[in-house]
Order: structure tokens, then C-alpha cells, then sequence
């Protein structure tokens, strides 16, 4: 004797169980295409939006078919036998083979339905994973050695953000501007901050880096995190007045008349110096790359 056991899924509800599988189904396929707009929006370049739609709507769609997968829908049949003699007569033998060998009506119905649901599942985790493959591909390895072959070479001139090239004799002193490479605009290892100061303020270890007429330039990228350095003030509590360079991220400040040496903060190192040159027209250019490699130290370790 056999009787089904309480608060089996199976049979209790075909309705429900029908719009549970449904609902899986479509979760799934949901799946399917969020990871395939992801893929799509990575290699278009349209990141902003449809990237991040595209990946939410895969594990989103994939944790909903799980759930209700596993809550709803139970194929399995379940039942609570009772304990009989252990003793059968020829009988009742011939009928508990048959019961065994004998598929339900449903059975095949149930097997398709799980045959569908397992491709559906396995469909959406393959395109979850074609999703993430561009944006974890973009990580890329750590910068290492390539901190020390920057866009500054002899004779790259230096030019602000919309392109201009700074005129030795142009502008004022204590102003400044983030400069980068020509032909190089935005390339993040390579942005520099240009000051000018009056001559006779610079240190000799500064000139000797690579001063033009009181023209200093600097790496941008903060030697503690790696953050922009893009904040200069000038402190005029007695008894000095002290120029500075401060990162906001963590608020490591810089003296840009001493080599950019870190003054307070967490920073511990100086920013590197970008030697200057003036070229045939009269225009800062650099007369090498950077003094050491720029940003944290920690971008070194293994």
C-alpha cells in the first residue's frame, strides 16, 4: 500500500505546476539574451547602459528559473509506503513488477520537460558567460614594467586637453594645467600637471630634473593609490609661504618647488619629474620620459 505524502509538489496543482514551468522557461530564454546583449553591447562599445542591462537580466533570469525550478517544480513522485510482511506470494510479485516496469502516463511528458529545462539552463549559464568574458578580459594585466614607457619621449611636445601647445613665455606664474602628450590626449599613464613658479623658488635637484624657466612638470597619478593629483594651492600662513600639490582622493599633498617631495599624507614617495626642453618654435616639449616609473608602489608587487 502506498498513499502520496503530504505537501508533494508533484500532481497537487497541474496548473500551478504548468505556469511554474512556464515560468522557468522563459527566465531561462530571458537569460539567454541578456548575456548575448551584453556580449553585443561590449564589442559595440555601448557599455554606458545595455552592458549592464544586458548582464542583469542573465542572472536575474538565471536565478529566477532556479527558484522556480526547485520551489515549484517537483518531477519526482512521492510517496510514503508502508512496512508489509516481507513474505509475497507469486502474485503479488507479478504485480509489483509490472508496477515498476510500467512507465506513469505523464513520464514522457516529464522527461521533455526536464530535457528542455536543463538545455535552457545550460544555454543561459553559456551566455552569462560570453557576457563577462569582455569586460573581464579588459582587466588586463597589472602595469608593472610598462610604468616605465609612458607616451614622453625626447621632443613630444606637451599639449592641453583640446590640443594647444604651451609657448615657453606664455602665462603667469602659480597657474596650473594638466597637460599630456601630442597626439596622446587622454592617455592615462601619461597625463602630467604643469606649473610655473618663479625661478629663483625651485630647488637645485628640481632644475637639475629638468626645469625650463621655472616650468615643472609632474606625473598626475598620486604615488600612494593612484588617484589624480589635479588640486594646487598656495599656503600663505607665516612664517613660509608653501605652494602644494594635493591628491583630494586621500589628501597626500606635494611641494612642486622640491621635486613634488610628499609633505603630509599617505603618499611616501615623489611624483615623477618630467624633464622639459623648449623646441625649435618655442614650445615645452619633453626632453625624456619620466625620472622613475609613475604611480603607487604597489602596482610592482606581484
Amino acid at each position: 500500500m502506498s498513499e502520496r505524502s503530504e505537501g508533494a509538489a508533484t500532481g497537487d496543482d497541474p496548473q500551478e505546476n504548468q505556469r511554474a514551468y512556464r515560468a522557468a522557461v522563459v527566465a531561462f530564454a530571458a537569460a539567454i539574451v541578456g548575456g548575448v546583449v551584453a556580449a553585443i553591447a561590449y564589442s559595440t562599445d555601448d557599455t554606458d547602459v545595455w552592458l549592464g542591462v544586458g548582464l542583469a537580466v542573465a542572472l536575474g533570469g538565471i536565478g529566477f528559473g532556479l527558484v522556480s525550478w526547485a520551489k515549484y517544480l517537483d518531477f519526482d513522485e512521492h510517496v510514503v509506503q508502508q512496512r508489509e510482511p516481507l513474505t509475497m506470494t507469486e502474485t503479488e510479485r507479478d504485480a509489483l513488477h509490472e508496477e515498476l516496469t510500467t512507465l506513469p502516463a505523464n513520464s514522457t511528458t516529464t522527461f521533455r520537460r526536464r530535457r528542455l529545462l536543463t538545455r535552457l539552463l545550460g544555454g543561459s549559464l553559456f551566455s552569462l558567460v560570453v557576457g563577462f568574458v569582455g569586460p573581464l578580459g579588459s582587466l588586463g594585466p597589472k602595469p608593472r614594467g610598462e610604468r616605465n614607457r609612458t607616451g614622453w619621449s625626447n621632443g613630444v611636445r606637451l599639449v592641453t586637453s583640446e590640443g594647444q601647445p604651451i609657448e615657453r613665455a606664455t602665462g603667469g606664474f602659480d597657474q596650473l594645467v594638466t597637460v599630456f602628450p601630442e597626439g596622446q590626449i587622454g592617455r592615462d599613464d601619461s597625463q602630467v600637471v604643469l606649473l610655473r613658479v618663479s625661478p629663483e623658488l625651485l630647488t637645485e635637484r628640481t632644475v637639475e630634473a629638468g626645469s625650463i624657466d621655472g616650468w615643472v612638470a609632474y606625473s598626475k597619478i598620486c604615488t600612494h593609490a593612484g588617484c589624480s593629483v589635479g588640486l594646487f594651492g598656495i599656503d600663505t600662513r607665516p612664517p613660509d609661504v608653501l605652494r602644494q600639490l594635493v591628491c583630494p582622493c586621500h589628501q597626500s599633498v606635494f611641494d612642486p618647488v622640491d621635486g613634488a617631495r610628499p609633505v603630509t599624507g599617505p603618499a611616501t614617495r615623489s611624483l615623477p619629474q618630467l624633464p622639459l626642453r623648449v623646441d625649435a618654435d618655442g614650445y615645452l616639449a619633453a626632453a625624456d620620459d619620466f625620472d622613475r616609473p609613475v604611480g603607487p608602489p604597489t602596482w610592482d608587487e606581484g
